[in-house]
């Protein structure tokens, strides 16, 4: 290919991703009142958090429940702290903190 392709292929990706990030502002005056998107606010932000909390219990090489102690201990940790002070900045510091403490024996 040549620059000037490989810029006309940069240029098109640019706007697309641009398109795709303004949309939800342009038309929120249309899609902000609809049921089925109000339902997705309440209910994407936890679906994320859970598959992503799914994800990373899983790539943990699990030959024994005592290799991932850190990460099972700093999950239920962030889950008691969301559940009792529903602060998801705290939950989610505290336990990247301590799982960060656990995983390189900060704790001695």
């Amino acid at each position: 290919m040549s620059d000037l392709e490989y810029l006309i292929s940069a240029l098109i990706m640019g706007a697309v991703t641009f398109g795709l990030r303004a949309f939800p502002f342009v038309a929120r005056g249309v899609i902000a009142h609809h049921r089925r998107i109000q339902i997705l606010g309440r209910r994407l932000p936890v679906a994320m958090m859970v598959l992503l909390t799914l994800y990373a219990m899983n790539v943990h090489n699990w030959g024994a429940l005592s290799d991932g102690y850190a990460q099972i201990f700093s999950v239920t940790l962030v889950a008691l702290l969301q559940l009792w002070r529903r602060q998801a900045l705290l939950s989610i510091a505290s336990g990247t903190l301590v799982y960060m403490a656990l995983v390189n024996n900060w704790l001695g």
